[in-house]
């Protein structure tokens, strides 16, 4: 089996997702005041992310974590709902190089994953629409019908994202070798340097030159 293993944020989708999703929030005529107060929540930790007090793995966690409360008091059928309602305009923001990175890859017989920090909620919608294999991504768990907020998200970043992947595909051959990766962070770089060709997809300027540095195929698109 050989794998093309597609990061979402800044790679697929380009854009981050939680602003996103607060936009969308609000264009669906769901309460402002919660959203209001949920990005007001997030704001101490990004001032400390943008000033190098934590690093960007520890700021998307804090973030993931204040996110969720959104959805505090909502079944798992209403949160569902918002992702289906959100997922058409989120389609616009499709990278069309990775898109048809995507195609060649599944008509050349690869195993497609979609590994990311993102909810696996919308990434699993994400993979319906575009027949992708296999999903590992954030998951939000549920109690009695509503979100367990003392249970500890399920987040994926970039320590753990390569012993997620193989977690996952344990006890199945995979050719490392023949496998593909894609993505735009050097906190990337794990997955990356464990496919036979990593492809960096409008790369930070610290992946950039790891890219050119080591021979990398660069994808560049501006939107």
């Amino acid at each position: 089996m050989k794998l093309a293993i597609f990061d979402f944020d800044g790679t697929l989708f380009m854009r981050d997702t939680l602003p996103f999703l607060g936009e969308e929030w609000v264009r669906q005529g769901r309460p402002r005041s919660r959203y209001i107060k949920t990005y007001l929540s997030i704001m101490p930790i990004l001032i400390l992310y943008k000033v190098g007090i934590v690093s960007r793995a520890r700021m998307k966690y804090g973030a993931m974590k204040k996110f969720q409360k959104m959805f505090d008091k909502m079944s798992e059928v209403q949160v569902m709902e918002f992702f289906r309602q959100s997922y058409p305009a989120l389609t616009k923001y499709y990278n069309p190089e990775v898109l048809d990175e995507i195609k060649r890859a599944k008509s050349d017989g690869f195993h497609l994953v979609l590994l990311s920090g993102a909810y696996a909620f919308l990434l699993n919608l994400v993979a319906e629409d575009l027949v992708i294999d296999t999903v590992i991504g954030a998951e939000l768990y549920f109690e009695n019908d509503t979100i367990n907020f003392n249970r500890e998200i399920s987040f994926v970043d970039g320590e753990n994202k390569l012993a997620l992947l193989q977690e996952v595909f344990s006890g199945q051959e995979v050719d490392w070798k023949l496998s593909r990766s894609y993505g735009d962070s050097y906190d990337d770089l794990r997955v990356l340097e464990i496919a036979g060709e990593a492809v960096a997809v409008n790369p930070e300027n610290k992946l950039l030159d790891h890219a050119q540095d080591n021979d990398w195929r660069v994808i560049k698109f501006s939107c």
